[in-house]
């Protein structure tokens, strides 16, 4: 009778390459009086953007700074939200 070898199993261990990758971090903007995209004082103009940081008038809208707020699942929850589903009462046949 003949033995098979056993198969050989290979455990990460921490630290090590290979493994997953740790998740990004956020930058966190400490100077909520400038604009976290160009570094003007903005003042009490500043521009509170969905993405959580504040911006000057020129980096206001989405498309003019690295926005990362997902317009389109929010707009999908809010007509989920506006608009549920009805569903009628089943009629009765005679």
């Amino acid at each position: 009778e003949e033995e098979e070898p056993e198969a050989a199993v290979c455990v990460p261990v921490a630290g090590e390459a290979g493994g997953p990758p740790p998740p990004a971090q956020r930058p966190v903007q400490k100077n909520t009086s400038r604009c976290f995209s160009c570094n003007k004082k903005v003042g009490l103009t500043g521009f509170k953007c969905r993405c959580g940081y504040v911006y000057c008038g020129t980096h206001r809208y989405s498309d003019r700074h690295q926005c990362d707020f997902d317009y389109q699942a929010a707009g999908r929850e809010a007509i989920a939200k506006a608009n549920p589903v009805v569903v009628a009462p089943k009629l009765q046949k005679f």
